[in-house]
């Protein structure tokens, strides 16, 4: 709101001090470098749209990729002998849980958890310092050892991205981009003032609006539209419902 009192400020401080019928004149001028500008300016905030939400989109696919790696590490580890299976899953559970309910908060400030962390590297010490027995065996430690460094590297991976956003010359070039634009509008001139006064605070909303978007996806995990761990917490409550019915 606050920055469409100010374009109409801007607009009723240069009606008071410019004719209409100069303004009138400059219709027909200001209109195509509007169109030229309007242009140029639509098309740097479709590119800035489309980039934040594919960023978005990709932060909810590795975020999914690593709860389905918890998930299958999980049920990999199930055919693994008694003094490997047992202190996998348990670390696989411990850190589902460290990551939706004690690292998810922290994204917001792309922090991390220590607890997760340390999860994470005990299983690779879990699993590295494992010998494996049998050709069975064998062909799932290969796999676990795989499924380990797909979480570990989807973890850095969301680190990563939560602390990523639209670069500072992006947003300047947006925003500077918009005032330019808005401020073409001063050279038009129209009888009915309201109708011009209207147009022009539509015209900032929408701009507004279409930056607001952006800023709302810009962070993944911690801006107004957020990414929840929903997909490790459906894989934390089928975890529960696995050792509910071996017990």
């Amino acid at each position: 709101m606050g920055s469409v009192g100010l374009a109409l400020f801007g607009l009723i401080h240069v009606r008071r001090r410019v004719p209409l019928a100069v303004q009138m004149e400059q219709n027909e001028v200001a209109g195509f470098f509007l169109a030229v500008l309007g242009v140029m300016y639509g098309v740097l905030l479709a590119s800035a749209v489309i980039a934040a939400w594919e960023y978005f989109e990709e932060a909810r696919a590795v975020a999914e990729r690593e709860a389905n790696s918890v998930g299958d590490l999980r049920h990999i580890a199930e055919g693994m002998s008694e003094g490997l299976r047992a202190p996998v899953q348990e670390r696989v559970s411990a850190y589902a849980r460290s990551v939706a309910f004690e690292e998810w908060p922290l994204l917001q400030q792309g922090g991390e958890s220590p607890t997760s962390r340390e999860h994470l590297d005990a299983l690779w010490s879990l699993t590295l310092q494992y010998e494996p027995s049998g050709e069975r065996e064998v062909a799932l430690y290969g796999k676990l050892l795989d499924e380990v460094q797909q979480l570990n590297d989807q973890h850095r991976e969301r680190l990563l991205i939560s602390r990523d956003g639209i670069p500072t010359l992006m947003w300047a070039a947006l925003i500077r981009g918009g005032i330019v634009t808005v401020l073409f509008t001063y050279f038009f001139g129209l009888k009915s003032f309201r109708a011009l006064l209207a147009m022009t605070a539509l015209y900032v909303v929408s701009i507004g609006f279409v930056l607001f978007l952006i800023a709302a996806v810009e962070y993944p995990y911690g801006g107004a539209i957020a990414i929840r761990p929903d997909a490790m917490e459906l894989v934390i409550s089928r975890i529960d419902r696995l050792e509910r019915a071996r017990r």
